[in-house]
C-alpha cells in the first residue's frame, strides 16, 4: 500500500486503543504532500452546527459537555476521504481495528488515567454505566478490553464509508442525544463532511510554510512565526499576538492524537483527530456502540450573537487542531510535515518546531527532541523546559508575566515529523519521547 493507506489503519486502530481521545463520534483535521502534487492539501473534517444549536445559545443554556455540545461527527467522512487516496479497500484499512475491538487488547494507562478524570461526567450521562466503566469503576491498566461495540461502527464504516451516518449507527447517535435533553438530529449530518481545500501559505525567509486552513488555527501558527522571531522570547511574544488575535475563538482547548506516514512513492500525510476536550468528548457513550460522542459544538462555539464564531446552522467550530508543512531551504515542494496534539499548547509548540526550521534545522528527530516551553493560558505565564539555553530562558523570563521551571521532558507535547527525501536521501520520521509515541520503519 501506500501512506494513505498506512495512516488510515493506524488511525483507526487509535480509535480502538484511546477512545477517550479520538473516534469515530469525532472529527480530524489532515495535511497532505501527493508525490504528484505541486503544493500540499489541507482535509477538514469538522461537522457544522446543528439547526437548534443557536436557540440554545441565544437561550443562555450552553453546556460545554453534555447533549447540547454535541455536533454532526465528521470523522467517518475524513478517515473515508484519506482511505480514497490509498490502493487497498476500506476492510483492509479497518481489519486490524476490528480485530483489536472484538478479540480484545490490554487497556493503557493513559486510558485509565482519563477515565479516572472523566468518571463524574461519564455517570452523569450514562446512568446504566458503559463499558468503559465496569461495575462504575474505570478499567485498570492492562486488562484485556474487548469493544464489540466498537467493532460493530467500523464494520459500518466499511460497508458505507462517508455515508456511515446514514445507517444504524447515526440513528444510535441521535437517538442518544435526543434522550439527553439535545437537537442533533439526522438533517445535521449533511455538515458531517469532509472537505479538501487550499492550505494557508506564507513565505518566511527562504521557506515556504503550509498549514491548515480556518476554522483550525493553522493561520495564527502562520501569524506567530511569519515574524522571523530569532529567540525565545521573540517567539513568544509573537504566539501571544496570533492567540490576542484569535482568543474569541480560543474556546476549545481540543483533546486530540496524531497519526503521520510516509511512503516510498513520496506521499505524505499528517492526521490530527480528536473526540474534543479534555477527555470523554461529551461524556455521552452511545448504547450498544461504545461510541464516545465529541464535545466540538460545545467547546468550539463562541454563544454571543452576531460573533463570526457563533453557531449559525451548518457552520464549523473554531478549532485549535492543525497541522503544518514546510519547504526545504530555498523554497519549493513540501519537505517536512508534522503536528502535535496538545490543546491550546498546540499553537505555541509548532510555533517552536517551526522557527527551528526557519533556522535550518531539518532532522525530525532534533525537531520533536528539542527542550520547549508551554504557555499557561491562566495568566499567559510559560513552563519551561529544563535544556532550554540560559539566553533564552532569561528573554522568556523577560517576557513573560510567570515562569515555572519543569524538568527535561517536563512539558505534555506529542510531536510527530516527516521528512520527505530528496533523491538519494532515506526517509526520517521521528515521534516526541515526552509521551506515548513510536516511529516504525516497515
Amino acid at each position: 500500500g501506500n501512506a494513505f493507506d498506512a495512516v488510515v489503519a493506524a488511525a483507526l486502530a487509535e480509535t480502538v486503543l484511546l477512545p477517550p481521545k479520538c473516534g469515530l463520534g469525532g472529527d480530524l483535521v489532515a495535511i497532505v504532500r501527493r508525490a504528484d502534487e505541486p503544493e500540499p492539501l489541507a482535509l477538514i473534517a469538522v461537522g457544522g452546527a446543528p439547526a437548534g444549536l443557536a436557540a440554545v445559545a441565544a437561550a443562555g443554556e450552553w453546556r460545554d459537555v453534555g447533549p447540547t455540545s454535541v455536533g454532526p461527527p465528521a470523522a467517518a467522512a475524513g478517515y473515508h476521504a484519506l482511505a480514497e487516496l490509498g490502493t487497498m479497500p476500506r476492510a483492509r484499512h479497518a481489519e486490524r481495528a476490528i480485530d483489536l475491538a472484538r478479540d480484545g487488547f490490554p487497556w493503557a494507562t493513559v486510558c485509565t488515567r482519563l477515565s479516572e478524570q472523566a468518571r463524574q461526567l461519564v455517570a452523569e450521562m450514562n446512568p446504566a454505566g458503559t463499558v468503559y466503566y465496569p461495575g462504575g469503576e474505570p478499567i485498570a491498566p492492562g486488562t484485556l478490553t474487548r469493544l464489540a461495540g466498537l467493532a460493530a461502527v467500523l464494520e459500518e464504516w466499511v460497508r458505507l464509508g462517508d455515508r456511515m451516518l446514514d445507517g444504524a449507527v447515526g440513528d444510535a447517535i441521535v437517538d442518544a442525544v435526543s434522550a439527553r435533553g439535545g437537537v442533533l438530529d439526522r438533517a445535521a449530518f449533511d455538515y458531517a463532511r469532509a472537505e479538501w481545500t487550499a492550505c494557508a501559505r506564507r513565505t518566511v525567509g527562504d521557506r515556504t510554510l503550509w498549514a491548515t486552513p480556518g476554522p483550525t488555527h493553522g493561520p495564527s501558527l502562520l501569524d506567530a512565526v511569519g515574524e522571523h522571531a530569532d529567540d525565545a522570547g521573540a517567539v513568544y511574544r509573537s504566539v501571544m499576538r496570533a492567540i490576542a488575535a484569535r482568543r474569541d475563538t480560543l474556546a476549545d482547548p481540543t483533546g486530540t492524537s496524531i497519526v503521520s506516514a510516509g511512503d516510498r512513492f513520496g506521499n505524505a500525510v499528517v492526521v490530527i483527530h480528536s473526540n474534543s476536550y479534555p477527555r470523554f468528548g461529551s461524556g455521552i457513550v452511545v448504547p450498544g456502540y461504545d461510541l464516545v460522542l465529541a464535545n466540538r459544538a460545545g467547546r468550539g462555539f463562541s454563544t454571543t450573537p452576531g460573533h463570526p464564531n457563533f453557531p449559525e446552522a451548518g457552520r464549523r467550530p473554531a478549532t485549535t487542531l492543525h497541522a503544518w508543512a514546510a519547504s526545504g531551504a530555498g523554497g519549493g515542494e513540501a519537505r517536512l510535515l508534522g503536528g502535535t496534539p496538545g490543546g491550546a499548547n498546540q499553537m505555541p509548540w509548532n510555533a517552536q518546531a517551526l522557527t527551528r526550521v526557519i533556522a535550518g534545522s531539518e532532522s525530525p528527530g532534533r525537531l520533536v527532541t528539542s527542550p520547549i516551553w508551554e504557555w499557561l493560558p491562566d495568566d499567559d505565564g510559560v513552563r519551561i523546559e529544563a535544556g532550554i539555553g540560559d539566553a533564552d530562558a532569561e528573554a522568556l523570563a523577560s517576557a513573560a508575566p510567570r515562569t515555572v521551571r519543569a524538568p527535561r521532558w517536563g512539558c505534555k507535547s506529542a510531536h510527530q515529523v516527516v521528512r520527505v527525501p530528496a533523491d538519494g536521501e532515506v526517509w526520517e520520521g521521528a515521534a516526541d519521547p515526552r509521551t506515548q509515541g513510536a516511529a516504525i520503519g516497515v
